[in-house]
C-alpha cells in the first residue's frame, strides 16, 4: 500500500487546492452546489491526508459524470473540502463557530465537548455533537533525541517535551499517559508548537522529544526518523493495560516495524478518530453521506491509499463512538444490520 512519504504528503497538499479550485469552478457554472466542510489537521498530517481522501469521496459536483461512467461516487451536488487546522480542538470550535459542517475529532475530546467539559469556550456544542463514523485510530508517536538514554516516560523528567499548540489537544492526553504511568508532568519542560515549528525543533535539538498523535505513517514522523537522530519510544507495560481497561475508548496498537525508516515494531495506544457534526444537519444528508463513504469504489480507493486502509470500513466505524451516532447515520447502520435492537 502506499507511505505517506513526502510526496505523497505533496500529493495531497495539492489534492486539497485542487478540491478548492474545483469547487469555486463548480460554484460558479452551478448554482445547486452544497459546500460541505471537513475540518482535518495541519497540512501534511495523516488527518489531513484522510479528511482529503473522504472529501473527494463524499463530493458530486454538479455536472460531473455519474459514478456508473467513472464519475465521483460522492452525494449528487455536495462539493466537499478538507480544511487544515491545528487538530482537533481547534476543530471543535470551527464546527462550534459554524466555519466548517463536520470535523475529526480525537474521540475523548468530543465526548469532552458533548459533556459541556469545554463550555467556557464552546458551550453550544454540549448535548449537540453526533457521530457519523469512528474511522481510524491515530496512534500516539512519542518521539525522543536517539542519543538520550531515555527508555520511558520517567526519563522525560527535566526533559523538554514539544506539544503541537493547544489547538490539537494533545495535551490532555499527555496528562492521561504520565497520569497513568504515575510521572508528575509538571516536573517537564513544556513547548507548545505548530505542527511545522515542533518538527524543526525537533530535528535541530531544540527539543528532547515530541509527541504527535496520527494514523500511522505521519510524514512528520518518517521525516524525523529518515536520517537516524529520532527514535519512537515505545508505550508498553502493565500501565498501558490498566489505562486502557479504565478508558474503553483507547486501544493497544502496535506499529509495524519499517513502518518508520530502521524502526523496530513498536508498542503503542491509540484514540479513535470520530467525523463529527452538529444535530441539526439533515438526516437525509447524513445517511446521503454514509452511503457516499462506505459505497464499494470509494472504501476501495480509501483502503489502496491508507497505510492502515484494511481497518477501515463500516463493520469497525461503531467502535470507540463517544457522543450519539447522527440519526440519518444510524439509520444506515440499521439498515446494513451494525445495529440491532436488543
Amino acid at each position: 500500500m502506499a507511505r505517506f512519504t513526502h510526496s505523497t504528503r505533496r500529493r495531497f497538499a495539492l489534492r486539497g487546492i485542487g478540491a478548492f479550485l474545483a469547487a469555486r469552478a463548480a460554484a460558479s457554472c452551478a448554482q445547486d452546489a452544497r459546500f460541505f466542510r471537513i475540518a482535518t489537521g495541519p497540512v501534511g498530517s495523516s488527518t489531513f491526508a484522510l479528511g482529503t481522501l473522504i472529501a473527494e469521496a463524499i463530493s458530486g459536483p454538479p455536472g460531473a459524470p455519474p459514478c456508473a461512467l467513472g464519475g465521483p461516487c460522492g452525494v449528487p451536488g455536495l462539493v466537499a473540502l478538507a480544511q487544515s487546522s491545528p487538530g482537533s480542538l481547534a476543530n471543535l470550535e470551527l464546527l462550534a463557530g459554524g466555519r466548517v459542517e463536520s470535523a475529526l475529532v480525537l474521540t475523548f475530546q468530543a465526548q469532552s465537548a458533548y459533556l459541556g467539559v469545554f463550555d467556557d469556550l464552546m458551550p453550544m456544542l454540549r448535548g449537540r455533537l453526533r457521530a457519523l463514523a469512528a474511522l481510524l485510530p491515530a496512534a500516539v508517536h512519542l518521539l525522543v533525541r536517539a542519543d538520550l538514554a531515555i527508555d520511558d516516560l520517567s526519563g522525560l523528567i527535566g526533559r523538554r517535551l514539544g506539544l503541537e499548540e493547544t489547538g490539537a489537544g494533545t495535551l490532555a492526553l499527555a496528562r492521561l499517559l504520565f497520569d497513568a504511568r504515575g510521572v508528575d508532568l509538571d516536573r517537564v519542560a513544556l513547548a507548545f508548537l505548530p505542527r511545522t515549528s515542533a518538527v524543526e525543533s525537533m530535528a535541530g535539538g531544540a527539543l528532547d522529544a515530541l509527541l504527535l498523535v496520527g494514523p500511522w505513517p505521519v510524514p512528520s514522523v518518517e521525516e524525523l526518523t529518515a536520517n537516524g537522530n529520532v527514535r519512537l519510544l515505545p508505550l508498553a507495560g502493565d500501565w498501558t493495560e490498566r489505562l486502557v481497561r479504565r478508558h474503553p475508548w483507547l486501544l493497544r496498537q502496535k506499529i509495524p516495524a519499517e513502518t518508520y525508516l530502521a524502526q523496530p515494531a513498536i508498542d503503542t495506544v491509540a484514540v479513535p478518530l470520530l467525523w463529527i457534526v452538529l444535530d441539526e444537519l439533515e438526516e437525509e444528508l447524513a445517511h446521503a453521506l454514509n452511503v457516499a463513504l462506505w459505497r464499494r469504489e470509494n472504501l476501495e480507493r480509501l483502503r489502496a491509499s491508507l497505510r492502515q486502509g484494511a481497518g477501515l470500513g463500516p463493520e469497525q466505524a461503531l467502535f470507540g463512538l463517544t457522543v450519539p451516532l447522527h440519526s440519518g447515520a444510524e439509520r444506515w447502520y440499521r439498515e446494513q444490520g451494525l445495529i440491532r435492537d436488543p
